[in-house]
């Protein structure tokens, strides 16, 4: 999905953006899809209920009301941190080039590094001595040639890289609210992250992590990235879904080697098995640098502002009847097989943004997936 945004400058604008990223139910995908068929966020707030009402919705979209928003947005001010939107010149703009990035993002400390060259460091929690001591190691090195570190504040490894890259610049990007530490053992990391770096949370001011969030919180760490250093990886472990991310956004994946007699070693193994770049130190990613840097150069800038208000022209739904005939072909002819968007609108040979508004429509109502641009049916 291609998102062209140009940047919010007006403040009414920005609290409709914050209602509907905030409105329960509608996940970054979601978001960006309904912005895409009604052309504004408050087109969006305005027109979301009624195609909700015209199918037999599973997904209870509740929208965020103003004084809700208001309350976060001074929550936030009052903590010292600032909400940035997708559209905000600060928004790490690697992130605005993967297929789900964040409607907004709530940020505490320097947030001039979420635009400097970086690289992610991530491993497990119960990360062996040397996992722990590399991690620091490569941060630091890594760290002294003007590279951001990018980690998720677990215990572990990712603590150990953010203690490496305290004097150089890190970013850590949280599961909870933008003031709920966890796990609390890094309380004193977290201020001094603050202090020297940057704190990134996707999700709402005083929210607690979920396992879900911690997901979610993945894919940002492999988004602000050109590549992603594996450390250690057990089979299940976390740092293989950052990796995933990593080869779906086009990042680099850089593993380092460990004792295949080692468990938590087997996932890392596996990565340098299937392709990834066999790392022993920081010198290895720094001779990749300069061609990610080339390669990422370009993504992610913002259009200029036209000094408009970011409002779409009342938008007038389709009828149902020519919505229910597009849902209805569509689930005859879609599989378990993934299909890219466009080729289900041009095998169609309707409006594309009727397609979209039918198939945002059956996604609600749970009986297809959309991830990635592509639909499957469930």
């Amino acid at each position: 999905m291609q998102i062209t945004i140009k940047k919010i400058t007006n403040e009414a604008d920005r609290i409709s953006w914050i209602r509907l990223a905030r409105s329960f139910d509608i996940g970054p995908v979601t978001f960006f899809r309904l912005i895409e068929i009604f052309g504004s966020a408050q087109a969006a707030l305005e027109k979301t209920p009624e195609l909700v009402a015209q199918v037999s919705a599973r997904k209870k979209i509740v929208i965020s009301s103003i004084s809700d928003v208001e309350k976060e947005v001074s929550q936030v001010k009052k903590f010292g941190a600032e909400i940035l939107l997708f559209g905000d010149e600060d928004y790490p703009r690697l992130v605005r080039e993967i297929y789900d990035p964040a409607p907004l993002l709530t940020v505490f400390g320097r947030k001039e590094l979420l635009n400097q060259d970086s690289i992610s460091v991530v491993g497990p929690r119960n990360a062996t001595f040397h996992a722990c001591k590399f991690a620091e190691k490569v941060a630091e090195d890594l760290g002294q040639n003007s590279i951001t570190i990018v980690s998720g504040l677990a215990r572990g490894v990712d603590a150990a890289a953010h203690r490496g890259s305290l004097k150089t610049g890190t970013a850590a990007v949280i599961a909870g609210g933008i003031n709920n530490i966890y796990p609390l053992e890094n309380a004193k990391l977290y201020q001094q992250i603050y202090e020297a770096g940057v704190i990134v949370s996707e999700s709402p001011f005083g929210a607690k992590p979920f396992s879900s969030s911690f997901i979610q919180r993945n894919r940002i760490i492999s988004g602000m990235s050109y590549g992603v250093i594996i450390v250690e990886a057990g089979m299940q472990s976390g740092s293989l879904t950052t990796a995933r991310f990593a080869l779906e956004h086009g990042r680099e994946v850089f593993a380092v080697p460990g004792s295949p007699l080692d468990p938590r070693c087997s996932g890392s193994n596996m990565l340098l098995e299937d392709g990834a770049i066999f790392t022993q130190n920081a010198a290895r990613v720094l001779r990749e640098i300069s061609g990610m840097r080339a390669r990422f150069a370009e993504l992610g800038k913002l259009e200029e502002p036209d000094g408009k208000p970011f409002l779409a022209p009342s938008i007038k739904m389709p009828s149902e009847d020519d919505l229910s005939k597009v849902r209805i072909e569509i689930l005859q002819k879609i599989g378990f097989v993934a299909i890219e968007i466009d080729d289900i609108i041009m095998q169609i040979g309707a409006p594309a943004r009727l397609v979209n508004i039918a198939l945002v429509q059956l996604e609600l109502a749970e009986v297809i997936a959309v991830n990635a641009g592509r639909v499957v049916r469930k």
